[in-house]
């Protein structure tokens, strides 16, 4: 499942989920920098919130791929694309998105959200597994 609408040819769809990926997996890492062992699991996070944003109705999803892609292009003016900023510059673009109106700034709140949320799913995965049983 890729997080643009259909209408689009399979090929374009994947050159998003492509473009979309690197930003998404540096966000994840963001927010949870400070979690041990973090990094293991940014892949299937991020894979979790491509899915997340391609299962939210189209005009939902088409405006974070949207603002995504626009907050990505953002960073250029900063060395970016987000994903290659060092940390404090990225700390310092998201803060800016943070304090822009509207939805600007619920495009922020999401992705911290929703970053956590992704990554801590992963976690408990890995650990209970589909049915909820501890693994060793």
């Amino acid at each position: 499942m890729h997080p643009v609408p259909p209408a689009l040819s399979a090929a374009a769809r994947a050159a998003v989920a492509a473009r979309l990926r690197p930003t998404l997996a540096q966000l994840v890492r963001d927010v949870v920098a400070d979690e041990l062992d973090g990094e293991v699991h940014v892949p299937a996070a991020t894979e979790v919130l491509l899915r997340r944003i391609a299962g939210m109705a189209p005009h939902l999803g088409v405006g974070m791929v949207g603002l995504t892609l626009l907050f990505d292009a953002s960073c250029r003016p900063m060395g970016g694309p987000y994903h290659r900023l060092p940390a404090d510059a990225r700390a310092r673009v998201l803060d800016r998105w943070r304090a822009l109106p509207g939805p600007l700034a619920s495009w922020a709140v999401f992705y911290e959200k929703m970053g956590v949320f992704a990554w801590w799913a992963v976690c408990e995965e890995a650990q209970h597994g589909d049915h909820g049983e501890v693994r060793p």
